[in-house]
């Protein structure tokens, strides 16, 4: 039998306070050094969460709230989407919009960066994801997505990218797996709405969050569940889950202001953790950092406890 996993201290190290509504998810910078959080304030905020800094404050464009951002690798820009249907691209240093991506019709619920950076993906109440060249220069030039994934019946909650796949999850219960390459698509019917999407380091699991209050570790090649996580709550929000660095364990907020760690293999919750004062819409962790972001407006900072 191998160690138990290091759960973080089951008390944060520190609180980054200074959104004054909800936070709605939490990055970091690809480095860990930094991490940017989105809020219903309609803003976006760039903290050093080590030191408990808040170094800037990016607003404007948004007059709805900010539901995700996507940075990129060198840490000199950044997407944001949200409510109010917007796509921007920023300049990090001087807090200006390069770029507008116009299309969606509905909220924009999710944005990530596809392989080398080329494409822009979007998720979207409207049914759609969207596929953003990102080597044209200006808005206006390659304008519109120069892919729509149209596929999903209701609105699409969450997207990702690895590889030459595109997954995204949807109001639907369907989990849609796009070969870019191939022209492929795969469709998982989870039957619940799906709400948060990631992939383990290695490319070779899918962990999914429906708002049922399950959490799924699934084998990307095959689609078979192989393991459940139960016991938080989450049937209204859009609530992220993400395993640790390690791959030993399985964290997800929860809807009644906890967060939740589990086992990987064997899918026992190990210990949760009731340090916001409302539920737990984000989660993400960086080596031995972990943040996590609430309803209360709240980004906690927690620390893992070393191999030795």
């Amino acid at each position: 039998m191998g160690d138990p996993p290091r759960l973080p201290a089951t008390a944060p190290e520190k609180t980054l306070e200074g959104h004054s509504q909800s936070v709605l998810s939490v990055t970091f910078t690809k480095n860990g050094r930094y991490c940017m959080s989105t809020s219903q304030d309609k803003s976006i905020r760039l903290w050093n969460p080590h030191s408990g800094v808040h170094v800037k404050t990016y607003t404007g464009p948004h007059n709805q709230e900010v539901n995700d951002v996507a940075i990129w690798d060198d840490n000199s820009r950044f997407a944001s989407g949200g409510g109010d249907k917007h796509v921007f691209l920023w300049d990090v240093t001087t807090a200006q919009v390069i770029r507008k991506f116009a299309g969606h019709d509905r909220k924009v619920n999710a944005v990530a960066l596809g392989p080398e950076e080329n494409v822009l993906l979007t998720a979207s109440g409207d049914k759609t994801v969207r596929v953003w060249d990102l080597r044209t220069k200006s808005s206006n030039g390659g304008r519109g997505a120069i892919q729509v994934l149209d596929d999903a019946k209701d609105g699409v909650l969450c997207v990702c990218a690895a590889g030459d796949e595109i997954v995204a999850g949807s109001v639907d219960g369907a989990l849609r797996r796009y070969d870019i390459r191939k022209g492929r698509i795969i469709s998982d019917e989870l039957l619940q709405p799906v709400g948060s999407v990631s992939f383990s380091d290695d490319g070779k699991c899918i962990l999914v969050s429906t708002l049922d209050h399950t959490v799924r570790l699934m084998e990307r090649d095959t689609g078979n569940e192989l393991a459940c996580y139960k016991g938080h709550t989450n049937q209204r929000f859009k609530v992220r889950s993400t395993l640790d660095p390690t791959n030993s364990y399985v964290v997800s907020g929860s809807e009644d202001n906890r967060v939740c760690f589990w086992d990987l293999v064997e899918g026992k919750m190990l210990a949760s953790s009731k340090e916001h004062g409302g539920p737990v819409f984000g989660v993400e962790f960086f080596e031995d950092t972990m943040l996590t972001a609430g309803a209360d407006g709240l980004i906690k900072v927690w620390k893992v406890p070393s191999a030795c």
